[in-house]
């Protein structure tokens, strides 16, 4: 062994056929302690970390834990731990959230780091696996450098805003392992995106493929593309299914869903369409600035720039009347469905007179617009009451009327699409 300035060395102290016990010594402080024990028939290490107070008195360096005990590393030692004798040995600071949360809610006072064993704990000992802790121990790095790097850059930021002339206001710089510590961090995460998340990701992975070719493929980046879209779409049907399951919803709980995936009313129209403005002004007021009429949602054509005008009401709202009107199998419209046909006829007259004054020089217009209603569920009819709804909508030519569950099965038939097409493309792969 080779001194050090504080003549400190790690020697052994005894030796045996099943391992060999080494003492850190410093003769000058006077202090001789054991430090690590090397096993001679096993591929296993056992570590006392210690540290040395003001006092030169040594001191086991963690409240509880006493030993830390490496296995399958063939005497040497993996990243997040202290590899120098000098400095007492145990964890870095990379794994000392690890070590406090040990000591905080375990009554154990050793710790062995296994490529052998499964995670588990038994009377004495945490056993973790290796892999296991590689993660926790990334993952603390990488959080660890995030915020080193935003401390960096909100120093820097508050300088500039106190002193612009000085100094300039910067970003913050990405870190490695950032996006996998996301990915591995929230639960469901695959099925909770966005558009704005799946519009992100769509982004970097295209930036990605120009610049590094390898890296994605042309045929990659498409088919991730269909996995995200088709993940979105599922995850859109499943909150529709709920509110649908609901016994009450108001109207403003489905103005807000249709609002935040506005592209399922685009399944509605033979021509592509624009959400241009959901409780959209369409003139009607008084001189007293009163009786204004609002429809739920403004679309336009994207190509001739018509307007479409959509009204919502609930899945629970009535379309047919309980009680035939003559006979046994004629109904008639219920309350709910032709007050909402008054009220769409209404706004799309008050839209077409006033145009000009609510218009104000936007990129759409008003060609005799398509009037949607979105109301109730073709499931609450028998045969009888179907016949006559079928009768009456297929006789109306100004407006469009349209179930719930109807508009549901349409964006379902978009999945089933996805997935075919993905069962297809897997089986000429194979």
């Amino acid at each position: 062994m080779v001194e050090d300035q504080n003549s400190s060395n790690e020697v052994v102290h005894s030796d045996n056929d099943t391992k060999t016990m080494y003492h850190y010594v410093d003769q000058t402080k006077r202090l001789d302690l054991l430090s690590k024990e090397v096993y001679k028939k096993e591929d296993k290490t056992t570590y006392y970390p210690f540290y040395i107070n003001k006092e030169n008195e040594i001191k086991q360096k963690y409240r509880k834990i006493q030993s830390i005990t490496y296995e399958g590393f063939k005497n040497s030692l993996p990243g997040g731990f202290i590899k120098s004798y000098t400095r007492g040995y145990g964890f870095t600071k990379q794994l000392k959230p690890l070590i406090n949360f040990v000591e905080s809610n375990l009554e154990v006072q050793n710790i062995m780091v296994s490529k052998k064993r499964k995670t588990e704990i038994n009377a004495t000992a945490f056993i973790v696996n290796f892999k296991d802790l590689e993660k926790i121990r990334k993952y603390i790095s990488a959080e660890l450098r995030k915020c080193s790097e935003n401390n960096k850059v909100n120093v820097n930021n508050f300088f500039a805003l106190l002193l612009p002339s000085t100094f300039e206001q910067i970003r913050k710089t990405y870190q490695r392992g950032l996006i996998c510590n996301i990915l591995q961090e929230y639960d469901n995460l695959s099925n909770n995106l966005s558009a704005d998340d799946k519009e992100a990701l769509l982004n970097l992975f295209e930036k990605l493929s120009l610049n590094k070719k390898e890296l994605f493929e042309k045929r990659t980046l498409i088919k991730t593309k269909e996995t995200i879209d088709q993940i979105y779409i599922e995850d859109v049907l499943r909150e529709f299914e709920r509110l649908l399951g609901l016994k009450r919803v108001k109207e403003e709980v489905w103005q807000d869903f249709f609002k935040s995936n506005s592209w399922i009313f685009s399944q509605l129209f033979a021509y592509p369409t624009v959400l241009l403005k959901d409780k959209a002004y369409v003139g009607g007021k008084t001189i007293d600035n009163k009786e204004g009429k609002i429809v739920d949602f403004l679309y336009k054509n994207k190509l001739t720039k018509n307007s479409a005008l959509i009204e919502i009401k609930t899945h629970k709202s009535r379309i047919m009347s309980k009680k035939p009107y003559r006979g046994s199998d004629v109904f008639h419209l219920d309350k709910e469905l032709s007050g909402a046909i008054n009220q769409i006829l209404d706004q799309k007259d008050t839209y077409g007179k006033q145009f000009n004054s609510v218009h104000q020089g936007g990129d759409y217009e008003t060609f005799n617009p398509k009037c949607v209603i979105i109301i109730g569920l073709i499931s609450d009819f028998d045969k009888k009451q179907l016949k006559s709804f079928e009768l009456f909508r297929n006789s109306s030519k100004d407006i469009e009327i349209i179930a719930f569950d109807e508009l549901y099965e349409r964006i379902k038939s978009i999945v089933s699409i996805f997935k075919k097409d993905k069962d297809e493309t897997e089986t000429k792969t194979n």
